[in-house]
């Protein structure tokens, strides 16, 4: 794929990632980061230039699914985002991508912060809706373009089967800034802990560390993230030649997911 021409790069991504909007679109890389090198590669990333450190947040995702796994198999993502200790709560939807030069293109998708969704006090401290189903939430909540993409890639049987949260996953992430003009990177140092939710309580599956890199761009032009991908990539060689980062070719749904799955031979 050419970044360098707009039109070619434009098509493919509508044919590829099957949606109507492309500001919808996120492009992103990811690497595999040492419990070791994260001292240093967070000071490493705030002192690159025209770098800055927006914060360190914490929060933690319930990822939705159906009883078996359609969206894991599909290769898309559904979840609970839980922000401000569950004062705030988004269902986000990130639909089936592709790698191209460790850049990662998918779709990305979020409602508006929703009513009534609180973590229950019990002892596996596990999300429960069982009051408010997938389509409620969506038809209440989400865009018409947001809703009509999860219908085209997983079709309305699937949909209608989303009943199940088997992954719930705390982060904590270290956030950054690099000022481009137009767009902007967002690279990001995440820790990572998952937990696959059983009748018993948790279950620890892993906890990991990552580096994420983002670019951003004011009413999410895709013309602005595109003129700037190679200013990512070469933020990027810098990180892994310092740090000898691995590409990290799965999501953090299906990182955490299968870790549990494959154990199991699934």
């Amino acid at each position: 794929m050419k970044f360098d021409n707009f039109e070619i790069l434009r098509d493919e991504l509508y044919s590829a990632l099957k949606i109507d909007d492309l500001r919808f679109v996120e492009i992103e890389s990811k690497k595999r980061v040492l419990p070791g090198q994260v001292k240093a590669l967070k000071k490493f990333i705030a002192n690159s230039k025209k770098t800055r450190h927006i914060k360190t947040t914490y929060f933690f995702d319930q990822f939705l699914d159906t009883p078996k796994m359609d969206l894991f198999r599909l290769g898309a993502s559904l979840r609970l985002r839980f922000k401000k200790g569950g004062d705030r709560v988004y269902l986000q939807y990130k639909g089936p991508g592709f790698l191209e030069d460790t850049l990662l293109f998918r779709s990305e998708f979020s409602t508006r912060s929703l009513k009534g969704m609180a973590r229950e006090e019990s002892h596996h401290d596990v999300i429960h809706f069982t009051r408010t189903s997938i389509h409620q939430i969506l038809k209440k909540y989400a865009d018409k373009g947001m809703i009509r993409t999860m219908k085209r890639h997983l079709g309305p049987r699937i949909l209608s089967q989303i009943s199940s949260a088997p992954i719930i996953s705390q982060y904590q992430k270290d956030k950054y800034s690099v000022d481009l003009g137009k767009a902007f990177l967002e690279p990001s140092v995440d820790r990572v802990s998952a937990f696959y939710i059983t009748r018993n309580g948790p279950y620890p599956l892993s906890t990991f560390y990552e580096y994420e890199n983002e670019i951003k761009a004011e009413g999410n032009s895709l013309a602005a993230k595109l003129s700037r991908i190679n200013s990512l990539l070469k933020f990027d060689r810098k990180v892994v030649k310092k740090f000898r980062l691995k590409t990290e070719k799965l999501d953090k749904y299906h990182r955490c997911a299968s870790i549990f799955f494959s154990a199991r031979g699934r």
